[in-house]
């Protein structure tokens, strides 16, 4: 499968962006789930922009009005939901990003423990090694 630069676009901002869609109407959805009013629905679309906070909200006069004045209070407090299911799923993001870290930092104090244990320590109480002379390398061999 190929991204074009459209796709990845698209993919960053629908990581920063909220949608929020109340249909009255009939609908239907596309190949990708994608929600399609049917002609004559109407419609409240509310695009929250995660990063500044930014909300547009876009309806037709209908909902001044009763009874879809109650259909825009619903949308108002799907809008809420929305903002503290986004809220919930960063702070449970950074929980997850924290206990990675903290995982991480212990994984690397155990190898250093272990790696400890495994090199033997010097002792100054042996000898230095000296190398034979070569005079002591012709005895061992016979050569003198």
């Amino acid at each position: 499968m190929s991204l074009s630069l459209k796709d990845i676009k698209n993919a960053l901002e629908n990581l920063v962006t909220l949608d929020i869609r109340t249909v009255v109407g009939d609908f239907s959805y596309d190949q990708h789930g994608k929600l399609l009013p049917g002609p004559g629905a109407k419609q409240i679309v509310s695009r929250i922009n995660l990063l500044d906070g930014d909300i547009t909200t876009a309806f037709s006069e209908d909902f001044l009005v009763s009874p879809l004045d109650l259909v825009r209070g619903y949308h108002n407090v799907r809008e809420r939901q929305g903002m503290d299911i986004v809220q919930g799923n960063i702070k449970a993001l950074q929980q997850l990003a924290s206990l990675i870290v903290s995982l991480n930092q212990e994984e690397k104090r155990q190898t250093m423990e272990i790696a400890a244990e495994a090199t033997p320590l010097e002792s100054t109480e042996q000898p230095p090694l000296s190398t034979p002379s070569l005079a002591a390398r012709q005895r061992v061999i016979g050569l003198g």
